[in-house]
């Protein structure tokens, strides 16, 4: 294009713009001064346009870096300014921005061309790059036919979107489009950098890439959650706080792993059965340990750890594609979880600030892709015994990845070139040291229940609910003696194969929608300050024509990074889509998704989405002469041949012990509470001799231990919940609920027609009549404190 040809354009372009300014209408039958000034500005700037076209200047002088960063920064500029006099208070900025956007919008079309320009001027235009992404290209194509496949088989099916009447939900918080578009220019931006190298600091390419921007994307997903107060934590996990505390107590199940965790800091030792999750429960022991009952700081803690997952992401899409990719997807992560922490008050969702494993689990997935990416580069012992000491304490976190391993073997089987005995040997080095990692966990249950099991029989009797047509979630239906699941599960398939594969496909595909709708659909959007629109909320599984179209194209972006990880890295770059089909199997097995199910694996969605959108970008540099060949990491193709040495036994010992840990610690602490019945007895008559006639009675019960989550409640009201703690549910009286953990969970109701301040986390002795699910606690010591609370009832007999 000749320079004369670019100015006529933009004179044309500003007789459109001021037409569209033209049309606004007018609140007077005069213009305003304001109206005229970008009236005389848009004339101006036409007739500057119409005179270089004309007699155009000697441009090619500025066809230089800094110019064309000058112009590129104009249009973030504009873009910006844009976007903020639109959203960032409608109410009150969206006259001007309706009178000023013509200028803007024109001044952004301007921008952006002289950039594209002066980059031709400088670099040329080389169609011909396109021809090195040919088998990318194809790839690509391959990847979008298959998943447009699979996008009309659930259209015409509606698999993956008809509700389950066993369990179903609304799918996963996603990210907003505003942080979807940020975090693609941010990643632009390592993009250009990697091609050009401008030397902005003193640091070096790789120390860059390699230290300081993980530490920065760690150092802004922490600052950011825990900029979110604490207060937004009132969902199904924390319950509404309630006076006279001003902080959140976990609940449901966040509750029962914080219980959990603290029975091994009383010497109770998860209370003499199998812990679900026991690496985590663990790992909130050694906060409970360190920080004692403030949740205010365990809180900050574990959203510290957890802001590793965006680092373990950055490190992933470097690997799989560029730093650009990485920076790219690990800002969707922190952005994502930001808006799910700002929604936590008003929908259920599952974040770095709940004491849950789900996204642990995510963390935890991203970092065992790693090390099994390295070993199936690698291919060595070493890498090997990696994969499968981390899988085994993936296995600790979240027992059903097990159904991922598969999955990982036959990616494994391809990479080692079908090679029979090389890969039968590497998975059996990979199996045994899960195995290994795993015993001494299987070790401590098999004491305890007589069977080498995960978790405890009750966890497994909620899978056994699900197979069935109805009472779905009951466990009272499994014989936890008698009845194996095992049994159960092959018996109901093998009488309904196609009932249990409906539901099967159906969790299936719904976990990966699910990934999917990570990404934002068009929908309202009413401003950076108003509350975030919940839409995914009430979504029946109907597509209105623009999303339809949306869709489409987020399928075509991630076929494209499934392309390119598939051309640069060939198997080893399916690893993500084999975990993410891996436990989305599981949850189609289990008969469990949406929300916090698939938030484990629902970010391979958006990963590959990042790789797609950073390789179209690295085409568009290459048209312009960029080398983006330096832009990608290399994979390791020669096979490593390599027999057992000495450090890997230290390997090994290094996982047994790590999987050790749940059953280590049960020696943390010895048995806190000791007292017998009648020491307490005397110890409470001591205090108050009038509860001696009291004790007497055979109703009576009297006991010791730590007091967990007190909360005050009035008459007839409770948590509103499909199956809430006894403490909490409605009753016709006032009173304060709460649990006391000793051997096992005590369940008491204190009744009082005013709140109480109970310590939380205090030894107490409670003395009380027993109910049918709860103790009604007459009388209350803490002796730390010497204080005592007694109820109004105190003295009368359990059952006049």
């Amino acid at each position: 294009m000749r320079i004369s040809t670019l100015f006529f354009l933009c004179g044309v372009e500003g007789a459109v713009a001021l037409t569209a300014l033209l049309l606004i209408p007018s609140e007077s039958a005069h213009l305003s001064l304001a109206r005229l000034a970008l009236i005389a500005i848009f004339v101006a700037l036409i007739a500057l346009s119409a005179w270089q076209g004309f007699r155009p200047f000697r441009i090619e002088r500025f066809a230089q870096p800094r110019p064309i960063a000058f112009f590129a920064l104009l249009a973030l500029t504009f873009s910006l300014t844009l976007f903020l006099l639109r959203y960032l208070n409608p109410q009150a900025s969206l006259p001007i921005y309706a009178r000023l956007s013509p200028l803007l919008w024109y001044l952004l079309i301007l921008s952006i061309q002289f950039a594209l320009y002066l980059l031709y001027l400088k670099a040329g235009f080389h169609l011909d790059a396109l021809r090195q992404t040919k088998p990318i290209l194809l790839a690509s194509l391959a990847a979008f036919v298959l998943l447009l496949a699979l996008f009309a088989f659930i259209a015409f099916t509606k698999l993956g979107v008809a509700k389950d009447s066993a369990y179903w939900g609304e799918p996963g918080v996603p990210m907003l489009g505003w942080q979807l578009v940020l975090s693609i220019l941010l990643g632009a931006t390592i993009l250009i950098y990697q091609l050009f190298k401008y030397p902005i600091t003193k640091f070096s390419s790789s120390q860059i890439l390699n230290f300081l921007l993980p530490l920065s994307l760690y150092l802004t997903a922490s600052a950011l959650w825990l900029s979110v107060p604490i207060e937004t934590l009132k969902n199904s996990f924390y319950a509404p706080i309630t006076p006279p505390y001003a902080t959140p107590f976990p609940y449901s199940d966040a509750g029962f792993y914080d219980y959990l965790s603290q029975s091994l800091l009383i010497g109770a030792d998860y209370f003499g059965g199998i812990p679900p999750r026991p690496l985590y429960v663990v790992f909130l022991a050694a906060l409970h340990f360190l920080f004692d009952q403030d949740y205010v700081r365990i809180i900050v803690a574990q959203t510290m750890v957890l802001a590793l997952f965006p680092v373990a992401l950055y490190f992933l899409g470097a690997k799989l594609h560029s730093p650009a990719a990485g920076a790219t997807v690990a800002l969707f992560a922190v952005f994502r979880e930001l808006t799910t922490l700002w929604v936590s008050a008003n929908t259920r969702t599952a974040s770095v600030k709940m004491f849950i494993t789900d996204f642990a689990t995510s963390m935890g997935i991203a970092f065992v892709m790693l090390v099994v990416i390295r070993w199936l580069e690698r291919r060595d012992v070493k890498s090997a015994i990696l994969a499968g000491g981390s899988f085994g304490l993936l296995l600790l976190l979240r027992t059903q990845s097990l159904i991922i391993l598969p999955f990982v073997f036959i990616l494994a089987f391809f990479v080692y070139q079908k090679k029979w005995k090389d890969w039968l040997i590497a998975c059996v080095a990979f199996g045994l040291v899960m195995s290994a990692t795993i015993t001494p966990w299987l070790i401590h249950n098999y004491r305890l229940v007589g069977a080498f099991a995960f978790d405890d029989p009750s966890q497994m009797a909620v899978i056994f609910s699900q197979y069935s047509f109805e009472g779905n979630l009951d466990i009272s239906q499994f014989d936890f003696k008698n009845e194996s699941l095992g049994r159960r599960l092959l018996a109901f398939t093998l009488e309904n194969p196609g009932f249990v594969a409906g539901f099967v496909t159906n969790h299936f595909l719904n976990t990966e929608i699910g990934g999917l709708l990570t990404l934002p659909l068009l929908e309202p959007f009413n401003g950076l300050r108003a509350p975030v629109n919940l839409y995914w909320v009430e979504w029946d599984g109907a597509l209105e024509r623009r999303n339809l179209a949306l869709i489409v194209f987020y399928l075509a972006i991630i076929a494209v990074g499934l392309g390119a990880a598939w051309r640069r890295h060939r198997w080893a770059g399916l690893t993500p889509l084999a975990f993410n089909v891996g436990y989305a199997l599981a949850n189609g097995v289990s008969r469990f998704s949406s929300w916090r199910y698939n938030l484990p694996v629902d970010w391979i969605a958006y990963f590959y989405f990042g790789i797609g959108a950073i390789e179209i970008l690295s085409w568009v540099a290459s048209l312009f002469g960029a080398n983006v060949s330096r832009l990608f990491s290399n994979q390791t193709t020669e096979l490593k041949q390599e027999t057992l040495k000495p450090n890997h036994a230290l390997l090994i010992v290094a996982f047994v012990l790590l999987g050790s840990l749940p059953w280590l610690a049960q020696g943390i602490a010895q048995p806190r509470y000791t007292s017998t019945s009648e020491e307490l007895k005397a110890q409470a008559v001591a205090q108050n001799p009038a509860l001696a006639r009291f004790l007497s009675q055979p109703d009576s019960q009297i006991f010791e231990g730590r007091l967990l989550y007190p909360r005050f409640f009035r008459r007839n009201n409770g948590i509103a919940s499909k199956t809430p703690w006894a403490v909490y549910a409605a009753r016709d009286f006032s009173r304060l609920g709460f649990i006391v953990i000793n051997s096992a969970v005590r369940n008491v109701i204190f009744p009082a027609d005013q709140p109480v301040f109970l310590t939380h986390g205090a030894d107490v002795i409670v003395a009380g009549c027993q109910r049918d699910d709860y103790l009604e606690a007459r009388w209350l010591y803490f002796p730390a404190a010497d204080e005592t609370h007694q109820s109004e009832a105190s003295f009368a007999v359990c059952f006049p």
